[in-house]
């Protein structure tokens, strides 16, 4: 039996990121597509991959010790998604499933689908992690975010007139960010009706007052974070 794996069900955008990032963990990592290609583009991309349908007895993973096995379902199509997470459920209760959810009605759907744990794709923009923080971190902050009682929050601190922040460039404050173990993944300016910039390319964005940072961490050193900065969550 394969122990201490990772399944990645669909091989789109987000399941890319979610993969790329789990390659740092020191487990078994398959990825199931449903198209060949997908299968390929996982292949090409050096993970082990294989092409299921939704049809499937799902006899294969019978191969796994299913209590050390986390499951992501990560289909693109959201009702694919959700009858992949039914099916897996019913035949085997006993497994971890983590969901990828586009939106909150989804995310209802996923959960009574039986998924573990649903994930907002906006937590699974690895590559803005990437850029900001080591590999031993990147391990840490994705198996929290796979675990279904994590303590990880994605919250919005809006700048006030008095940050001392403001005028500065988003790219200025990664210090900060570290200091306080907190990860940004977007700011949005209301200057530029209301954009959403991402932290990829917003390194060059400066900072005014009532501009929101969307960032990722743990609630309490969050909140030290957004008083040290002079922010308002």
């Amino acid at each position: 039996m394969a122990s201490d794996s990772m399944i990645i069900f669909g091989y789109g955008e987000f399941a890319k990121e979610i993969a790329s990032s789990l390659r740092y963990l020191e487990q078994r990592l398959v990825v199931y597509a449903l198209k060949p290609s997908c299968v390929e583009a996982a292949q090409y991309d050096g993970f082990e991959a294989h092409q299921v349908n939704l049809e499937d007895s799902w006899e294969e993973l019978e191969s796994y010790d299913l209590l050390q096995t986390r499951i992501i379902c990560a289909l693109d199509d959201e009702a694919e998604n959700i009858f992949l997470t039914i099916s897996l459920r019913d035949r085997f209760p006993q497994v971890r499933i983590i969901a990828l959810a586009t939106t909150q009605e989804n995310a209802r759907k996923l959960t009574l689908a039986g998924a573990n744990k649903v994930v907002a794709e906006l937590q699974t923009t690895s590559n803005l992690i990437i850029e900001l923080l080591e590999k031993p971190v990147i391990m840490h902050l994705m198996q929290d975010l796979m675990d279904e009682q994590t303590e990880l929050r994605v919250i919005q601190i809006t700048l006030s007139q008095n940050s001392f922040i403001i005028g500065d460039q988003l790219g200025d404050i990664e210090e900060l960010f570290r200091q306080h173990n907190v990860i940004p993944l977007a700011v949005v300016d209301l200057e530029m009706s209301e954009s959403f910039i991402f932290s990829a390319k917003g390194i060059n964005h400066i900072l005014d007052p009532d501009d929101v940072l969307v960032v990722i961490g743990y609630e309490k050193e969050i909140y030290a974070f957004a008083e040290a900065i002079g922010g308002e969550i």
